[in-house]
């Protein structure tokens, strides 16, 4: 007895799988069964009906023509949705499938998720770090990059990740800036991201050693050099001792200030009210006179100057502390 009914559930199993399994056989009306599966996860941006369901029916074309119909957009990388039989149906009818043609069987709502790799936050800052070193006006070692505080990681699609980081325009690289930086997976620009850094750069600066009043000249013994963070020294500041030795002050300035070229100038050569001589030349010919400054100079000037005999004022260009030079 026993064994009668063990032959006859062996028999019932085998038809219930031929049925589902062979074309034409508990199939014969010709519909289509979609039976949902309950989780799946996706690679892809759009997500098809193949993907979160079998479907089994007579004609192999035309469940593999059902299973590209689009159900919906995937979520982003790393996140999940529930996709519902009702919006299964609703996108099946958008693309032209009756409701005979198809039955759905399905537990309940399909979650899928979206594969992701992870992009670290710590990748980004590096990439940041090595473009400042490669593209910033400085010698490495007078550069320091302050530790970048950038703590977003991303959730990208899956395939091969490179970076490209860009400079804001006309930036000095000089203390606080924003790096933008472009995140491409497999060649396709997926996010954008701001970076901010803080760049240092060191240099020698020259400083007063001591006060100077003005008009006074500037000697070695008045000067000081000290390496400074360029963010936190002024535009024109001087950075050679040589720009100032021998020069003289414009105005008093206190000890330990960053010199500026600005606040110093050449040593005037002539006087206003100097007898000077003046000489004009050409291939051929050289003509000298004299005759008084009517201002002050310093190397190079032009400056105003009458001519003794004739008491005619011209511009002469000083050439030293007793010659002016016309200009042709």
């Amino acid at each position: 007895m026993n064994d009668s009914r063990s032959n006859w559930c062996f028999v019932w199993g085998w038809l219930i799988v031929l049925a589902v399994l062979q074309p034409g056989i508990g199939l014969a009306d010709g519909t289509i069964r979609i039976h949902l599966t309950q989780k799946v996860q996706v690679d892809s941006e759009q997500i098809t009906l193949a993907q979160i369901a079998d479907i089994l029916g007579p004609d192999p074309q035309q469940t593999a023509s059902m299973g590209t119909v689009p159900v919906g957009r995937s979520p982003l990388p790393g996140q999940s949705l529930w996709l519902h039989p009702g919006q299964v149906q609703n996108s099946l009818k958008q693309e032209g499938w009756e409701d005979r043609q198809y039955e759905i069987t399905a537990n309940g709502p399909v979650k899928v998720t979206r594969n992701h790799a992870t992009l670290p936050a710590e990748t980004i800052s590096a990439a940041v770090v090595e473009f400042i070193e490669r593209h910033a006006p400085w010698e490495r070692e007078q550069i320091k990059i302050r530790p970048i505080r950038y703590r977003q990681s991303h959730q990208l699609p899956p395939g091969k990740v490179s970076l490209m980081v860009t400079a804001p325009r006309h930036t000095d690289w000089l203390g606080a800036i924003p790096f933008k930086v472009s995140i491409n997976v497999d060649g396709r620009l997926v996010k954008r991201t701001s970076v901010p850094a803080y760049i240092e750069v060191w240099q020698d600066v020259v400083l007063t050693a001591r006060p100077l009043g003005k008009n006074q000249p500037v000697t070695a013994r008045d000067i000081q050099v000290k390496m400074m963070n360029l963010a936190r020294v002024p535009s024109k500041s001087v950075f050679d001792p040589n720009q100032v030795i021998g020069k003289r002050s414009s105005r008093t300035i206190a000890v330990n200030t960053i010199l500026r070229s600005d606040q110093v100038h050449e040593p005037l050569m002539v006087r206003k009210g100097d007898v000077v001589q003046v000489f004009a030349e050409s291939k051929v010919l050289r003509i000298t006179t004299q005759a008084m400054a009517k201002e002050d100079g310093v190397f190079g000037d032009n400056i105003q100057v009458m001519n003794i005999r004739s008491r005619k004022n011209f511009f002469a260009r000083v050439v030293d502390a007793q010659t002016v030079k016309i200009e042709f």
